[in-house]
């Protein structure tokens, strides 16, 4: 069974970004890196995610809520750093 096409849509107060790819592997890393990019300015961005599959669509939302969270704790914190990630498996 292939994977379902994905869609993250990614608005911030410096731009939108559109995220298509046939997995959601293909959308998660690059979506969670515009997400540690903002740094705290992640705070106004929102995303939505966009599946025929709604388990995949509930994970992959779950997910980048986390690293959103993630990166407001380090960015309160002062340990925020923009390279790297959790990686999405």
């Amino acid at each position: 069974m292939p994977a379902a096409p994905v869609t993250i849509m990614i608005a911030t107060p410096k731009g939108r970004h559109r995220l298509v790819g046939e997995s959601d592997r293909n959308v998660a890393q690059p979506a969670e890196e515009i997400l540690r990019a903002l740094g705290a300015d992640v705070r106004p961005a929102i995303f939505w995610v966009e599946c025929e599959d709604k388990a995949v669509q509930t994970v992959l939302t779950s997910y980048l809520s986390g690293v959103k969270a993630e990166v407001l704790a380090h960015s309160r914190k002062g340990t925020f750093q923009s390279k790297g990630g959790r990686g999405f498996s």
